[in-house]
């Protein structure tokens, strides 16, 4: 694929998440390759006009990745334009998928690109710990999920993001055993737990960083993290969704 193409494909992606317009998913079904699909998301990145704000993680369970047809998490970016409140009213246009509850980090410093990180090493690196819900989709015409390639260059399949409270305690919880269920109108629709994040939400959180570093990067002070879902996608159907975070707290948004 040239460096013209690229830049085609990059802008088409950029412009149909301004617009909210589905876009032809042929030249994406055909992107060859993880390493080209991550360098079209990054120049998309650059041509969407919206400060970044982080990152999310994606298919952190073996249920979604097999979905997705591959063995490790992927992620995207994820941007101011889409930072939503609370009970945000939020309008189900064409792509989106639905919602995902999930635990998001606050960075409080820049991650060490020096050594080696553990586990261990990340509660003095995080501001805060809170419950959230990621808005997931995709800009190509299609129904269901893109494939692998095509949802990494579409932004991670991000549409959007909603923190909730934070939690004022978590260093001396395990987030892993954090009971998780969704109500759609009344109805409980999912259910899960904080295990369903590749163990431990702590365990995306240093995957990401350490994806980071492979190209370069890594986590910055302010960078929010949202790590993956904790009960697979909630569907995307008008209405209203309600979300508790078992000892946490709960959250809210509604789609119209």
């Amino acid at each position: 694929m040239s460096a013209i193409a690229h830049k085609e494909l990059a802008q088409q992606l950029a412009n149909a998440r301004s617009t909210q317009q589905q876009i032809d998913p042929t030249p994406f079904d055909a992107i060859p390759s993880l390493e080209e699909a991550y360098k079209l998301q990054s120049m998309a990145t650059e041509a969407y006009p919206s400060k970044q704000i982080g990152w999310k993680v994606g298919a952190t369970n073996e249920g979604a990745q097999k979905l997705f047809g591959c063995d490790a998490p992927f992620y995207g970016p994820m941007f101011e334009q889409e930072l939503m409140q609370p009970s945000a009213k939020l309008t189900l246009t064409d792509g989106v998928l639905g919602g995902e509850a999930e635990f998001a980090f606050v960075c409080g410093t820049d991650f060490p690109t020096d050594k080696t990180l553990s586990v261990e090493d990340l509660p003095a690196l995080i501001k805060s710990c809170h419950i959230a819900v990621e808005i997931v989709g995709r800009r190509t015409i299609g129904k269901g999920l893109p494939s692998l390639n095509c949802a990494v260059a579409d932004f991670g399949a991000h549409v959007a993001f909603i923190p909730g409270d934070a939690i004022s305690n978590w260093e001396s919880m395990d987030l892993a055993t954090v009971e998780v269920t969704a109500n759609t109108n009344g109805e409980e629709t999912n259910s899960g737990t904080g295990a369903a994040v590749l163990g431990h939400p702590l365990n995306s959180l240093l995957w990401m960083h350490n994806e980071l570093v492979k190209i370069g990067g890594g986590l910055k002070a302010s960078d929010w993290v949202s790590t993956g879902t904790c009960l697979g996608v909630i569907a995307a159907v008008a209405g209203s969704v309600d979300i508790e975070f078992k000892g946490c707290s709960s959250i809210s948004y509604k789609l119209s």
